[in-house]
């Protein structure tokens, strides 16, 4: 399960100065141009304004409101006044389309044609007023028929709407001496709008001990058809009622994403819980609201990030280099998301990194499959916050011994060595979400629109 589909209000700027240049109905034209727009977007479009005056532009910020729009698209198809179309975008992050109506213009192509090919004199109008007022817009250009680059632009535009709208939870405290996993929530609410919540190990393990039995046997059967089950016994139970303790924990604070550091008497350390929750984290993970662990808030925020733009969200580490391959090892500690490998039914094994405590708990442990992937981190800078990306490939090899979840993954700029320098540089932590898919233009896009930095390796 991924995040809901983005909720965009497209806004249609329009002048009936240009009619009479054309020997056809100009705003039935135009409107029909964006309604097929509407039937060919993956995004879910909730509101359609035509904006043909000073009136319309303030209805239609009206109208994207109450409809829930969660960022507008300016489908620009001619010239049109700007001042119109400004009105209506309220404070939503915007995407400009100059839509052209063909991608080829024709030879008998006349005045016109400078009409209805207006796109690109229209863009600019509505860019130029953006830019003076120093907004953030993406900008895509094309014909109505190329959609995947203005999918790609809102589902960029809507995650950051989403981001600064998030709620993500810190269960127990940060790992001691862990600073460089922190972040200042009251910084985090200021600059980005992220609320950080506060909570008790003690809630996590109060709910743990508050799930009935049938729940945690409706849980058995959904894993067992997901994973090929190889723990049993207290340690399988466990896991499994740890998961729909965290499942509670989120319905209950609503949250987006969450943190939490297991190593504390009330989860791994103590009589009543007495394992590590990585099966609980992998398939909330897994289900979209993504965990991470050692209470660590930044890298949960790039997790979040990922999951937002479409992609897996790999709690991990690099644990080391193969500098050979070029590639290093992608592993975790037992935190899993099925979407780094679609398709693949795991193995759900007892954990070995906790094989040495009184009863250990569930991880899943499988291999991604070869592909291009992403890294994702975040991190809190005196100045403000940065998003890093690194862009790459898993290149199929694995490494099953290491018991979770696992991948190699290899950069695609420069050596391994060099690469890897630059990560670090950036600012990331020892862990980041890892992605199948090419995510650094949607990264780079949520830090413009969220007015932070950003770094591509």
């Amino acid at each position: 399960m991924g995040s809901p589909a983005p909720r965009v209000g497209l806004v249609l700027p329009y002048w009936d100065f240009w009619e009479k240049s054309v020997p056809y109905g100009l705003r039935a034209e135009r409107e029909a141009l964006a309604g097929a727009a509407v039937e060919t977007l993956a995004a879910e479009v909730v509101a359609v304004a035509t904006v043909d005056s000073d009136a319309a532009g303030e209805e239609a910020a009206l109208r994207l409101v109450e409809a829930g729009a969660e960022a507008v698209l300016v489908m620009q198809t001619m010239a049109a006044p700007p001042a119109r179309t400004l009105a209506a975008l309220g404070g939503l992050p915007v995407v400009v389309w100059a839509a052209q109506k063909e991608d080829r213009v024709p030879d008998a192509f006349d005045h016109g044609g400078i009409t209805s090919f207006g796109a690109t004199v229209g863009a600019p109008m509505i860019t130029s007023m953006l830019v003076r007022q120093g907004r953030h817009f993406e900008l895509v250009v094309g014909p109505v028929t190329r959609i995947e680059p203005v999918d790609a632009a809102l589902r960029a535009a809507v995650a950051a709407t989403r981001l600064g709208r998030a709620r993500v939870g810190l269960v127990g405290p940060t790992q001691p001496g862990y600073d460089h996993v922190a972040a200042d929530p009251d910084r985090l609410r200021a600059e980005l709008g992220i609320e950080l919540l506060q909570i008790e190990a003690s809630e996590f393990r109060d709910l743990f001990e508050e799930v009935p039995t049938d729940r945690v046997a409706e849980l058995d059967r959904e894993t067992r058809a997901l994973y090929e089950v190889e723990v049993e016994g207290e340690g399988l139970e466990r896991s499994l009622r740890a998961a729909c303790a965290l499942d509670d924990l989120v319905a209950r604070h609503d949250l987006d994403a969450g943190a939490i550091n297991c190593h504390v008497p009330e989860i791994r350390l103590g009589d009543r819980i007495g394992i590590a929750p990585c099966f609980a984290l992998g398939r909330s993970t897994s289900n979209g609201v993504p965990w991470t662990c050692t209470g660590d808030v930044v890298t949960a925020i790039a997790m979040l990030t990922a999951k937002l733009l479409g992609g897996a969200a790999q709690y991990h580490e690099l644990e080391a280099l193969d500098e050979s391959e070029g590639e290093f090892v992608v592993a975790s500690s037992g935190e899993h998301d099925l979407g780094l490998a679609p398709g693949v039914r795991p193995q759900l094994i007892a954990n070995s990194w906790y094989a040495n405590d009184p009863c250990t708990g569930a991880c899943a442990c499988f291999t991604a499959a070869g592909g291009p992937a992403t890294l994702v981190g975040f991190t809190q800078l005196d100045t403000g916050f940065r998003l890093i990306a690194a862009e790459g490939e898993f290149t199929g090899k694995g490494w099953p011994g290491v018991g979770t979840a696992n991948a190699a993954f290899r950069f695609a700029a420069g050596s391994a060595t060099d690469a890897w320098a630059r990560w670090c540089s950036a600012g990331v932590t020892h862990h980041a979400a890892a992605s199948p898919g090419l995510l650094g233009a949607g990264v780079e896009a949520i830090a413009r629109f969220l007015g932070i930095d950003a770094v591509r390796v």
